[in-house]
């Protein structure tokens, strides 16, 4: 057996079956043992002149390249990331220094800022924190607060198959998963990996004996609105987000490898399409399953903390809007948009929030027509900090880290790793830049902040560096 198998050499020569070596071979062993030893020790003196060779000459001429000088030792400290809090730490003046930075030029519309201490909900500083305006896409994190609050972060989207009302047929029951993929791998794997449909068919023929159905009914009987939210353009639905449906896959993109692919005009049917192919049905019809129906098999999305995790990251406006609905589904017993603002107001209500002037077209917020204030979210998060909720502050993008935050801050440094935030950003109108979340101060405060801007002329990419700006400054603040 050679050292490679992990035979310990010492063993095997002890063995009473090992034979005695000639003692010839043996003195040439260890002589060539001791040339070798030699040998390494040579080339560990040399090595270790010559690193000192190069200390010596780095400090009087410094080189560059992958080497680092002597005199750059010790490594800076590394950047703090999530710092923790110090319930200890002062309050900071706000009213100080806000001021000054809220006025910047880049800052030149409408704006709504809000900041508060997360721990004693002290209000430390307001600018038109009660005027409404469009938040784009921070109104997501409406959307998971009111989804955590009332569903759970264990929550999981059931998708189920029934026996169809001749013995030839099944109906596929649409819950509202947008997730879903025909083979396990998709759009959503990175985060919130959808059911797959191969494996809800496997089961059905399973429960069926192996015997496929010729046809394949779908019941999307729990939808019942509009396919868009008020305020969201056919162009939009191609792109920026799917007709709504309750059941698609791969949120109905035509290419699951892009954010922005282009979508199918009816999800549902084509979701069940793929599943009777898999299936080995030759039709798909609409239809809808009888009331006590037998049922074949089930199979769920992701849970709810992955699925916020997602939209949230990825700023996913129609995952956004199908847990909002879904949420309305279960708090309200429908799924539409009527029962989705319904739904986001009482729980902010409940939150202690000030709801007056709110208005919730949608969960994504891509619906111009939404309105929120810098004080609603500042309030909503303080309420979600004591509650069920409170999973959503793990979901926010960490200032040049992560999600939607990953590529900002680059002229703000100071905020990297210790802001945490929901941006937000239209398109269409122009002029609508939002940025909520949490930080903390040089002094170890945790703060929860607001900021919505409308009607700028800037430009997006001036106002989000405005804001970047902003946060950072008071994350360093020892005021």
């Amino acid at each position: 057996m050679s050292l490679s198998d992990n035979a310990d050499p010492k063993v095997a020569s002890s063995t009473p079956h090992a034979a005695p070596a000639p003692q010839q071979g043996g003195a040439r062993r260890r002589r060539a043992l001791t040339w070798v030893l030699a040998a390494l020790a040579i080339v560990v003196t040399v090595a270790a002149a010559g690193g000192l060779v190069w200390q010596i000459s780095a400090v009087t001429s410094p080189r560059t390249g992958t080497l680092t000088a002597p005199e750059a030792y010790p490594p800076a400290e590394p950047a703090p990331v999530l710092a923790g809090s110090d319930a200890d730490a002062p309050l900071p003046d706000l009213a100080s220094v806000l001021p000054d930075l809220l006025a910047d030029a880049r800052l030149n519309g409408s704006l709504s800022a809000s900041f508060a201490d997360a721990l004693t909900g002290e209000v430390l500083f307001e600018q038109e924190a009660t005027t409404p305006l469009a938040p784009a896409s921070s109104m997501k994190v409406v959307t998971a607060v009111a989804a955590f609050q009332h569903l759970g972060a264990e929550y999981r989207i059931p998708t189920k198959v029934v026996e169809g009302p001749t013995e030839d047929s099944v109906v596929l029951v649409a819950g509202g998963d947008p997730t879903l993929t025909v083979d396990g791998e998709g759009y959503y794997t990175a985060y919130g990996k959808g059911a797959s449909l191969t494996e809800l068919a496997e089961l059905v023929l399973e429960a069926r004996g192996g015997t496929a159905p010729t046809t394949v009914y779908l019941d999307t009987s729990v939808f019942t609105d509009s396919v868009s939210a008020a305020g969201v353009t056919a162009a939009e639905l191609d792109t920026s987000t799917a007709p709504m449906a309750p059941i698609m896959v791969d949120g109905g993109r035509t290419d699951n490898t892009l954010k922005y692919s282009p979508h199918h005009a009816d999800p549902a049917l084509v979701a069940a399409q793929e599943f009777a192919n898999l299936l080995g049905a030759s039709t798909v019809e609409a239809g809808t399953a009888e009331a006590g129906a037998a049922e074949l098999a089930v199979v769920h999305s992701a849970p709810m903390s992955a699925l916020v995790d997602s939209f949230i990251l990825t700023s996913d406006n129609l995952l956004s809007d199908a847990v909002a609905l879904q949420t309305a589904l279960v708090v309200e017993g429908e799924m539409t948009w009527a029962a989705m603002s319904t739904v986001h107001a009482a729980t902010l209500e409940d939150l202690g929030v000030n709801t007056a002037g709110l208005v919730f077209h949608d969960g994504s917020g891509l619906s111009p027509d939404d309105r929120m204030t810098a004080e609603a979210f500042t309030q909503m998060l303080l309420g979600a900090a004591g509650s069920q909720a409170s999973s959503v502050f793990e979901s926010l993008p960490v200032a040049g880290y992560s999600g939607t935050l990953d590529d900002r801050f680059g002229d703000a440094e100071e905020g990297m790793g210790v802001v945490r935030g929901k941006t937000g950003t239209l398109t269409q109108p122009t002029g609508v830049i939002s940025l909520t979340g949490t930080l903390t101060t040089a002094d170890g405060r945790q703060l929860i902040f607001s900021l919505i801007s409308n009607g700028h002329t800037t430009g997006t990419e001036a106002v989000e560096a405005a804001m970047d700006a902003v946060t950072a400054e008071v994350s360093q603040c020892g005021c």
